[in-house]
């Protein structure tokens, strides 16, 4: 409803009246829904702190309470029915300190700490012009359990105007202690004849005390003796039912103090909703279902107004659509039919139906759904008439029922479910032929279900809780005969559990360009389902039990493996499962030459380095990246290079031996302990054995030596020798036997 005054009569929301006149006129309503534009809350008004207070007033729709530091909260009492819309937006008093919360606590309190006299005050702009008007009521609803406050409420005309306290006495109830929802009305006359009506409410603190929800307001209205009345004078009676395109008058009791006529047709009129004048034409709109309208008359002198309201169902008054089914329809000689009525009522409800069974017993039926029994062979038709408020109709089926003679039965069936959970229950569906006839009987065995036989022709709720695979059996029997069926293997109860999705690899870290093969360990699946991110193509996805998946990319994949049978799906990812690994780079370096007994260091390069040499023919260490060799004769040599997958890279170099001899002696040397050039021996290659002799310019020997690798260190018998020039002698054998003498100077200085 909205909150303007009655100037702007047609632009006005009414509040509903179910009678019919209305001596009472409203004149404003409202009930804190949706924008409230006109109040204005915690205004300095009357010594009122605004928002600077321990509590303020809100407008909203909560009720629930909690716990604000030591203090339980109690939550608002509900509202009564008679409060529309019940339990929404309210006006009320709230502790800051509440609302500060997480969550907050915003229903109905106040703050027991707040200081005494603390006050808190709000206005509400009516915009009610009431200059004219005597007897003016306000009406509201409250609640106030705190009585560590009191309650006022005051009037000023006109926003310059002067609040005036309206006395508690004045109201129906007074606005004391109501611990739930109250209804008061203000009866005096302090709203007689303000021009523009502001109503202000004011809550004061006294004492320390209660924390019970505080005053509360809800469902405000300002009312005032109507002066006119509203009136339908035609039709009368006032039509409850209309068909769709019906067109009718209406008109109101005229009188001349009505000033104005406005009828409201709320979506049920084909044209404009609202119409003017004290007679109307109305055409009925179309509808697809019967839909109930509120129809209303208000009327106004300018200022006061009344309003007769009633309802309407506009009906589509379709025809109803006929249409039953028998149950069976093709029978043996004293056998019955069941026959089911399936009609749809039109706009009016069916009253009653009326079945007519030509060779039937009985042969008439009023029964929604009879059951008819025929006796003599032959093709009988059947007739269904309905009757509602709108007319009679009825739809004939010739033909419709077809009575046989029946010979011996032929046994068949067949089960609602053949595979079933632990615990299913299904139903059997007798199929047996020429079973119509009088004196037919079924006897069904179900070997492993809860229930062992039964004798009803489609028996239902045939319980199994134990998985395996178990035989139907149905005899089947009329006054010719009887057959038998069984079914081996017929009802399949699974453990109907869920695949459980599992698998192990061969190997998870691999190399560039290699297969390796996976394997599902898990139980139960129908079907599987591989997907291998980062597999070349053809191997991406697989369906196979145990597939082979080959990686040209390097990375880390993942791998996922579905599983599925008739009760679920289970999946197993692995991210990241899958290392490739590209192949390391090697180096073996340039190929060597060298001379035989002359050892030469090589050299290996590559990413990762692990490096393995081979063979291991005269070499220092197949570990090392920079092993020395001293092959004594060509030798290619192979270094592989490792990296943690496993991957490997090999290269090689070759190492050429040159079969040369030589032996000499330097001419000059320094024994002076400085590390460079301090021991005279016999250099070559090939020397397999070596006399060495130095001598004096005496001739005396200085030296001596029967190893190539034990050389002179300028000493003679511990004692460093004088610089000089000596004589040496070598005799020198080679690999190849050949014996070979040198001799010369050398000259040692210090």
């Amino acid at each position: 409803m909205t909150e303007q005054g009655l100037s702007a009569f047609l632009g006005t929301v009414l509040l509903v009246f179910l009678s019919v006149t209305n001596l009472q006129a409203q004149l404003w309503s409202t009930d804190f829904e949706g924008t409230n534009a006109n109040v204005s809350l915690n205004t300095t008004d009357l010594g009122g702190v605004g928002t600077a207070g321990q509590n303020e007033w809100i407008i909203n729709s909560a009720y629930t309470g909690g716990t604000v530091g030591p203090i339980t909260v109690p939550a608002t009492p509900a509202q009564p029915a008679a409060i529309t819309p019940n339990s929404q937006n309210y006006m009320h008093i709230v502790s800051q300190a509440g609302q500060l919360l997480v969550p907050p606590i915003e229903n109905a309190h106040v703050d027991t700490s707040a200081p005494n006299g603390e006050t808190y005050f709000t206005e509400i702009h009516t915009a009610v012009d009431a200059s004219a008007l005597t007897g003016v009521t306000l009406d509201f609803w409250f609640l106030n359990n705190s009585p560590a406050a009191q309650a006022e409420v005051y009037a000023k005309d006109g926003a310059t105007g002067t609040w005036t306290l309206l006395a508690n006495a004045d109201f129906t109830t007074s606005l004391g202690l109501a611990p739930t929802w109250t209804q008061t009305t203000y009866q005096g006359s302090v709203l007689d004849g303000m021009a523009d009506i502001y109503i202000g409410f004011r809550f004061v603190h006294n004492t320390t005390g209660s924390d019970q929800p505080s005053f509360s307001v809800d469902n405000m209205s300002i009312t005032a003796p109507s002066n006119v009345v509203a009136n339908v004078t035609y039709p009368n009676p006032l039509p409850t039912v209309l068909c769709t395109g019906d067109t009718i008058h209406f008109s109101a009791q005229t009188s001349p103090a009505i000033t104005s006529y406005q009828w409201n047709f709320n979506g049920a009129n084909n044209g404009p909703q609202a119409l003017l004048g004290s007679t109307v034409i109305f055409e009925a709109a179309l509808v697809a279902n019967p839909t109930t309208f509120t129809f209303e008359l208000i009327v106004s002198d300018g200022v006061t107004q009344d309003v007769q309201q009633f309802q309407v169902t506009v009906n589509p008054c379709n025809d109803p659509v006929l249409d039953f089914n028998g149950s069976p329809t093709s029978i043996c000689e004293g056998s019955q039919v069941t026959f089911t009525n399936n009609s749809i009522p039109g706009s009016a409800p069916i009253d009653s139906i009326r079945w007519n069974f030509p060779g039937g017993t009985p042969v008439t039926s009023t029964q929604n759904n009879p059951t008819v029994t025929y006796g003599t062979s032959g093709s009988y038709g059947v007739e269904l008439i309905v009757y509602d408020s709108n007319g009679v109709y009825d739809t004939l089926v010739n033909n419709y029922i077809n009575v046989l003679v029946c010979p011996p039965p032929n046994a068949e069936f067949i089960a609602t479910a053949t595979q079933l959970c632990p615990g299913d229950c299904i139903g059997f569906i007798d199929q047996s032929t020429n079973m119509n006839g009088a004196g037919s009987t079924w006897f069904w065995q179900f070997p492993g279900a809860d229930s062992a036989t039964s004798t009803v022709q489609n028996p239902q709720n045939i319980c199994y809780q134990t998985p395996g695979l178990y035989e139907v059996i149905l005899s089947a029997s009329n006054i010719n005969g009887s057959d038998t069926r069984l079914r081996t293997g017929y009802i399949q109860v699974d453990s109907c559990l869920a695949p459980i999705a599992r698998y192990e690899v061969e190997k998870d870290s691999i190399c560039q360009n290699t297969c390796v093969q996976f394997f599902s360990t898990g139980i139960r699946e129908d079907s599987l389902n591989w997907q291998f991110d980062g597999a070349d193509l053809p191997y991406r996805e697989s369906t196979e039990r145990n597939p082979t998946v080959c990686y040209s990319d390097t990375g880390r994949f993942n791998v996922q493996l579905v599983a599925v049978n008739d009760y679920g799906v289970d999946v197993e990812l692995r991210s990241n499962f899958i290392s490739v690994a590209g192949y390391p780079e090697v180096d073996a370096g340039p190929d060597e030459t060298i001379i035989i007994d002359l050892p030469t260091r090589i050299e290996a390069f590559g990413t990762a380095p692990n490096f393995i040499w081979t063979p291991d023919y005269m070499i220092s260490d197949v570990n090392s990246r920079t092993p020395t060799v001293n092959p004594r004769e060509n030798t290619v040599y192979y270094v592989t290079n490792v990296n943690a997958h496993g991957c490997s890279s090999t290269d090689s170099l070759r190492v050429l031996v040159r079969q040369e001899y030589y032996a000499g002696v330097p001419d000059i040397f320094s024994p002076n302990e400085d590390g460079n050039n301090d021991v005279l021996y016999v250099k070559g290659n090939g020397i397999t054995d070596v006399e060495f002799y130095v001598y004096n310019r005496a001739g005396e020997l200085v030296f001596q030596s029967f190893d190539q690798k034990l050389g002179w260190d300028g000493k003679q018998k511990g004692q460093n020798v004088n610089p000089g020039v000596f004589m040496y002698f070598a005799k020198v054998t080679y690999l190849n036997g050949f014996e070979e003498i040198i001799k010369g100077d050398v000259t040692l200085v210090r």
